[in-house]
Formats: C-alpha cells, structure tokens, sequence
C-alpha cells in the first residue's frame, strides 16, 4: 500500500505536465517570427509559400499582431469561467492555437498569417489567465511552487524550438512539428487529468472532488483537504469577481501587487534584449552567428528557469524575485555603460565581450524569478471568487504593457539612445527590488487559506 501510494504521488506531475503541454506551444509562437521572417521574406517559392517577400509594413505586423490578441484573451477567459470549470476553459480556449497553426500550414497569403497569429495570440492570452489558477488549486501546499515554475520552464522550452529547429526545416514542416505538443495535450490533459476539486466543490459534485484529490494525491489525506477545500467555499461570500477586488482592501492589496509585478517584468526591457539580441551580439564583434547566439541566449534561459524550479519551494518566491531584480539591473546597467561608450566613440576593443555576457547574465537572472514567477504569485493570492477577475486584469495589464513597451522601444532609443534606454530598464529594475523587499508576500509551503490571513494582517 505505501509502495502505491508513493506511485501515485508522483502522478501529480504528470497532471502538471500534461496541463502546460500547450504552453510549448504558445512559448514556440512568441519567438515564431525569428526563423519564419526570414523563409517569408525570400525570393524563393520553394521556401515563401506567399511567392514573394513580404513588405517591412507587413513583416511589422506579424510581428506585433500577436500581442494585440494577448489583449483579448483574459476577457474572453473569465467569460468561460463562468459557465465551463478552469479545465475546460483551458481546453476550450486552445482550440484557437490549432486553428492558427493549420492556417498556417495551408496559408499563401499575408492575410492568413496575420489571422493565424491574431488567433495564437487570443489563445495565448486567455491560456496565461487561467493556467496558474489551475495549478495551484491541484498542487499541494509543499510543491505548488515547483508544480506553479514548471508552466515557465515548458514554455521556455517551447520558445527554444523556433530557435533550434526553425532554421533547418521548410514552415510547413515546422507547422506540423509544433502541432505535436498541442495534439498530445488534448490526448493527456483532456482525457487523464482531472478537474480541480475546487471548482468541483464550487459546483456541489464532492463525490467527484474527492475523486479527483484520490487521482492527484495517491490517498494520503484526502478526507482533511477535502474538508478544508469544502470549509474554504463555504466561507466564500456571494459577492465575487470585479466588484469584490476593489471593495476588499485586502484583495485590492494583492491585486496591486500582482499588477506591479507584472509591470515590472515588462520594464524591465525583455522585449528589447529579446529583440534586438541579434543587434548586441553584432555590435560586440563576434563572430558567433546569429543563429548560434540565439540558441545560447535560449539555452541559458531554460537552464534558469529549470534551476528556479527546483529552488522555489525551498528558498522561497521573495528571495528568488529580489535576487532576479537585483542581478538583472546590474546586466541592464553594463550594456548601458558599454551603449554609452560605443556612442561616444570610446575604444571599446578591450571589453568586446561585455554585452555577449551581459545579455547571458540578463536572460539567465530574468528567466530566474521574474520571468515565471510573477505568474505563480498570481495563482496563490485570491480565493475562489475572485481568481478569474484578478487573474484577468493582471495578465491584461501584463499584455498591454508587453505590447505597449515593444512598439515604444524605438522612439526610446531614439529620444536616449540605447544606453539611456537600458539605463533606464536598471533603473526601474531597482525600484522592483526595493517592492519586492517591501511589498511582495512569502507564499512558500503556506495554504491558500493562511496566505489569504496573512494579506489580511
């Protein structure tokens, strides 16, 4: 009986992974455009399916096209939380990415790659804003931190395929490729996995939420977390979502937090080190091929994360958040210097190897704790009623801000230049140190319920 239940207990794994399959996916679509751009801007039919390069105008709007999409995905998310349970919503809502993905297998067009990605981008968006709830209402108190990072290190992975895989092979090849994960998703997640027992207790179907703790936990106290998922619904009160937020000081509080936390990783330039990392490794003079860096730069971010999962329950959210603060505005803070001393035409020789470093050292402290852990915060801070609304006005804020600070890079280097640019990101990266010290809650080994009392004291 113990050799089984000890089994069993790692079945909350699979569940975990069989869930943030899809996330590859959404991960491979942000970093999509690095070796696609280049097949759709050749003269070659054989690679183009268009037949002929695409326009800088519509290379622009592949691009940024998705993260307007990003926007509308946590509205339409909490309007399916409310009538389908956090697993069906997550299935639902990743029909859009298989849409987009045949679009584009078949597309010749301009306009289909654009609907394509409009579509991976409302996925991906909606997906975001109901993944870390989910995980956490299925994690135990002692791993819902690893179980909350692994979201992060899947999509991390799935960024790295375009990257490794893009290059080698023709778009329709790669289409098929990234359908993989997203048809093995459907298959583990949608028939293995079971509902979270809170939306099950939510419902009055406790038989079936004992069912699902029995499948998540091997049998090992199921009967005292079920009462006390049964006891926290029944405190719950009848007032839930928007309203709630911003009438409870309490949950206004944690709301603030998750809002700034989310900004925070959006100022602190990812979308400019992410873009224009091409342009840093040139500059530095090396001779490693785009390609090549790219590969590095994404190596080094899914080692990061994989580390930081695995240190997240035992150092804690806070300690790992504030040393990714801290390490990534010293990053941010020597390609300022090196920026500033390459625009002054200062000899710059002797240190060429500044920004290739100091990109490495940025991506590996960012992907550390900012990168994912803003988001398993996210899942930890609201009771039931009020999880889909503040997860909906955090990732919103997150998406508009990602959108907004990537269309405004250029007009920033172009009133600072590049290092006032990244000087400023290592300013605002102390600031969010100086937050996380003071402001961020430690979530580590608590229960949903005693982090909600400490928000309250």
């Amino acid at each position: 009986m113990g050799e089984q239940q000890a089994k069993n207990k790692w079945y909350i794994y699979f569940a975990v992974l069989s869930a943030t399959l899809v996330v590859i996916v959404t991960g491979s679509c942000f970093t999509w455009t690095s070796p696609i751009l280049p097949k759709l801007s050749s003269f070659d039919a054989n690679i183009n399916p268009i037949g002929r390069p695409v326009t800088i105008g519509e290379s622009a709007w592949i691009v940024s096209i998705m993260s307007l999409g990003l926007m509308f995905g946590p509205p339409i998310s909490i309007v399916l939380s409310k009538y389908l349970c956090k697993k069906n919503t997550l299935l639902v809502t990743a029909f859009p990415l298989f849409i987009g993905q045949i679009i584009c297998l078949f597309a010749h067009d301009v306009q289909y790659f654009l609907m394509a990605r409009f579509l991976m981008g409302i996925a991906s968006g909606a997906i975001w804003s109901v993944l870390p709830n989910y995980i956490a209402e299925i994690s135990e108190d002692a791993n819902r931190g690893l179980m909350g990072s692994l979201a992060g290190v899947m999509s991390t992975g799935g960024s790295l395929i375009p990257y490794v895989v893009g290059p080698h092979v023709s778009l329709k090849t790669f289409t098929i490729i990234s359908l993989v994960p997203l048809v093995l998703y459907y298959i583990l997640y949608g028939w293995f996995v079971p509902k979270s027992p809170y939306d099950l207790v939510i419902n009055g179907k406790e038989t079936e939420a004992e069912t699902s703790l029995i499948i998540l936990r091997g049998s090992q106290k199921i009967h005292k977390e079920l009462e006390y998922i049964c006891s926290s619904v029944k405190s719950l009160d009848s007032e839930e979502g928007f309203s709630k937020l911003f009438r409870n000081p309490d949950l206004f509080r944690a709301l603030k937090i998750c809002v700034l936390l989310m900004a925070f990783q959006q100022f602190s330039g990812i979308q400019a080190v992410g873009s224009y990392t091409q342009l840093i490794f040139e500059l530095s003079g090396s001779s490693i091929s785009p390609e090549i860096s790219a590969m590095i730069v994404g190596t080094v971010s899914l080692i990061s994360v994989f580390i930081s999962s695995h240190l997240i329950d035992s150092m804690g959210r806070k300690i790992l958040m504030t040393m990714s603060f801290s390490v990534s505005s010293l990053a941010l803070f020597s390609l300022s210097i090196y920026f500033y001393m390459l625009s002054h035409e200062m000899d710059v020789s002797q240190i060429f190897w500044l920004p290739i470093v100091s990109v490495v050292i940025y991506m590996f402290a960012f992907n550390f704790g900012l990168g994912i852990l803003p988001w398993v915060i996210l899942g930890e801070l609201f009771p039931h009623n009020v999880k889909a609304a503040a997860a909906t006005i955090a990732s919103l804020a997150n998406f508009c801000l990602s959108f907004n600070v990537t269309v405004g890079f250029p007009y920033m280097i172009l009133l600072l230049g590049m290092g006032g640019t990244f000087l400023t990101f290592g300013l605002v990266m102390i600031l969010g140190t100086i937050f996380c010290l003071l402001c961020v809650p430690e979530t580590k080994g608590k229960s949903l319920g005693e982090i909600e009392k400490m928000l309250q004291s």
